[in-house]
């Protein structure tokens, strides 16, 4: 399991404990899940975690774990013996390597494909995927242009319970960015924010906002008005404290 390796370098990785939980009560392995849910909860307590560990109260593991395995038909099999091949590796001259490398003029090639992105407001959250991969290229201020020409009221339809932590977490790096140059509205990063807070995922997503994104809720907190300030802290789980 991916959350295997996970764990092994960061055992305090909330995020990795709640997923391993949900495969393993899948598994049958209802008492495992719990020790990870114990543990997620210890570390970010949350919603999601706390209502599955209630859901496995009292519950046993399974008698038996059926794994399916899957068995290479003879007619994929090869009768053929392995050869050997023996590969000739051309050696790269310093002339190539110079032909090779792209006139001084490309430097500048980022800057105009931005200029050149054409803006458009996604329709399905497919198209807002291949949006947000085209934009991952750019810095995180042009992604917060594209994200708010989306109007607040489509984001139920639109992200559903499809919104990912990395979404959120450039976003609000663009934020604090065009705030501290005054590149944005105060009231526009406002509605924005809230309006992210209200889908159904986001109290999930919201527990695995790490140091760099709670720095930057500091730094977009100072420019919004106090009610809006307040409001966010406590949707983004940012304590007061967070400024020091």
């Amino acid at each position: 399991m991916d959350c295997n390796r996970a764990l092994e370098l960061d055992p305090k990785f909330a995020k990795a404990l709640y997923r391993r939980a949900c495969a393993l009560e899948k598994m049958g392995l209802k008492s495992s899940a719990v020790e990870d849910l114990n543990r997620c909860l210890a570390l970010a307590p949350n919603a999601a975690a706390s209502a599955l560990k209630e859901k496995l109260a009292g519950k046993r593991n399974a008698d038996a774990i059926h794994v399916a395995c899957v068995e290479k038909g003879d007619e994929l099999r090869s009768d053929a013996e392995f050869v050997e091949i023996g590969i000739d590796v051309p050696q790269s001259s310093t002339e190539d390597i110079k032909k090779s490398e792209p006139p001084a003029d490309d430097k500048n090639t980022i800057g105009s494909e931005i200029d050149e992105f054409q803006f458009r407001v996604p329709k399905t959250h497919r198209e807002f995927l291949l949006d947000y991969r085209e934009l991952q290229r750019f810095p995180p201020e042009k992604f917060v242009s594209y994200f708010l020409a989306i109007p607040t009221s489509v984001y139920s339809s639109l992200f559903g319970e499809l919104l990912e932590a990395d979404v959120i977490g450039r976003l609000l790096r663009g934020f604090a960015s065009l705030l501290e140059s005054n590149g944005v509205e105060a009231k526009e990063v406002s509605t924005c924010l809230l309006s992210l807070s209200d889908l159904p995922r986001f109290q999930l997503l919201s527990m695995f906002f790490g140091d760099d994104e709670k720095k930057d809720l500091v730094i977009i907190c100072q420019f919004l008005p106090h009610s809006d300030s307040v409001a966010i802290r406590k949707r983004y789980g940012v304590e007061e404290s967070s400024e020091e």
